[in-house]
């Protein structure tokens, strides 16, 4: 098992460690965007009520799990080094350690019930629209018990190695959700509620899978709650790299819920239009984050092990890769954007401007490639601080006020190209940092 998982980190051909803890990364990820697609295709059959409430809960969506990936993603950097330095013991505490900070916020996360509606209003929803996103939000809120912890231990279980697990998981967990959609919104008459069961059950399905495989001793590390320990050792390094990650998904959260409410004076068909175009991108989102996941794991590990040149090799063709692969994708996403658009709704204000924004987008999708790498590129070598930066740039430092001025100066059309605009500006400023970068201390990177 040992032998089998850290192979593809410590001895395979560089592409072949990167592909085989990448392509499992994104598959599992893509299930994920395929049944949050597969739920948007059907709540939109119900009407642009119900396609407006799932856009107003989607940052909900996106920010509680976040916490997952906090601690996931901060960890599984950890255990990963830790492992290439050949230490067993320390990478076991930090595992234990984490999986229980992550099940006190979990259950901690069902305080939002109390004030729910109050924050529904603030992410957007109207009076028209509140009562669909408090169906939908409530259970929603029930699942993070088991969703968060789901979501930290994809990326735990990747950290010796075993992507594939991971990806099955999420694949089970997903194939469970698109099976039962369509029966309980329809045939059971339970209309955007059935959505967020199906979404429910699906996430604990994955929470058993992942967690199993500990309970019956089939991972390399061991759980332990003698393990568990509240030490800065183990926490400021998880902070250092899962911050900047989970800042990613607090500002995105954020900027959504900033764009919902500048949207709502427009009207709801614009909410609506906004969180179709979310969605689709939101599958090549999760396919370049997939990618980065795998890339994460084979640089800490070769980071913490000193093979720096298996950390450049891979740094190389992690930039080739995904960007090469974003520009086919958008290029697709192009070809296809009617009958995509048309899968969501029939209504015309809200084609031609998801149509708009979709094509602006695919176009430059690129840009969010090279800045996914860089920054996870930037946290393996321990540059925190500019990690932490860009990671909340596109969404954050450069979104927050370029939204403000362009829907002042340009109305709907500000909302619409907003994102393009931010990428592009956090693209070239990173750009101009890892020239920097590269110049200073020498290290390789072809950005």
């Amino acid at each position: 098992m040992e032998d089998s998982r850290l192979y593809l980190m410590k001895d395979a051909p560089v592409k072949e460690g990167l592909l085989k803890l990448g392509i499992p990364s994104i598959i599992g990820l893509l299930m994920i965007g395929l049944y949050n697609f597969v739920d948007s295709y059907f709540v939109a059959q119900l009407g642009t009520l119900e396609m407006s409430a799932l856009s107003v809960a989607f940052p909900l969506m996106m920010f509680m799990p976040g916490v997952g990936l906090l601690f996931g993603n901060g960890a599984s950097a950890l255990i990963s080094e830790l492992l290439g330095a050949d230490k067993t013991n320390e990478a076991e505490i930090v595992l234990s350690s984490t999986l229980a900070y992550t099940f006190i916020f979990a259950l901690a996360s069902l305080s939002l019930l109390l004030f729910l509606p109050e924050l529904l209003t603030a992410l957007g929803a109207s009076e028209q629209v509140l009562p669909y996103a408090l169906d939908y939000s409530k259970i929603l809120v029930l699942s993070f018990v088991f969703h968060i912890p789901s979501v930290a231990l994809t990326n735990l279980v990747r950290a010796e190695g075993a992507a594939k697990l991971s990806a099955s998981s999420q694949i089970v967990g997903s194939l469970i959700n698109i099976i039962l959609d369509p029966i309980l919104i329809f045939t059971l008459d339970m209309g955007i509620a059935g959505a967020a069961i199906a979404t429910a059950i699906a996430q604990l399905v994955s929470f058993i899978i992942l967690f199993q495989d500990y309970f019956f001793g089939k991972n390399l590390l061991k759980i332990s709650i003698k393990k568990v320990q509240i030490k800065s050792w183990i926490i400021k390094p998880i902070a250092y790299v899962g911050l900047p990650l989970f800042a990613i998904n607090l500002f995105q959260s954020y900027s959504m819920t900033l764009t919902n409410v500048l949207a709502a004076t427009y009207g709801d068909h614009v909410i609506a239009s906004i969180g179709i175009v979310n969605r689709v991108l939101s599958m090549v989102i999760l396919a370049i984050t997939g990618f980065s996941r795998g890339y994460q794991t084979f640089a800490s590990y070769n980071y913490g092990a000193n093979n720096h040149n298996r950390l450049k090799e891979a740094n190389q063709l992690a930039y080739k890769w995904s960007i090469g692969a974003s520009v086919m994708v958008g290029a697709l996403i192009i070809l296809f954007t009617n009958p995509i658009l048309h899968a969501f709704s029939d209504n015309a204000e809200v084609i031609s401007i998801a149509r708009k924004s979709l094509i602006a987008n695919s176009i430059f999708f690129f840009t969010y490639a090279f800045q996914s790498i860089a920054i996870v590129y930037l946290l393996v070598i321990k540059k925190n601080v500019a990690g932490f930066i860009f990671s909340i740039a596109r969404q954050g430092l450069v979104f927050i006020p370029l939204i403000y001025i362009l829907n002042n100066l340009y109305k709907i059309n500000g909302l619409i190209y907003i994102q393009v605009v931010a990428d592009i500006v956090t693209s070239l400023i990173l750009i101009i940092y890892m020239f920097y970068l590269f110049k200073k201390n020498k290290t390789s990177i072809e950005a």
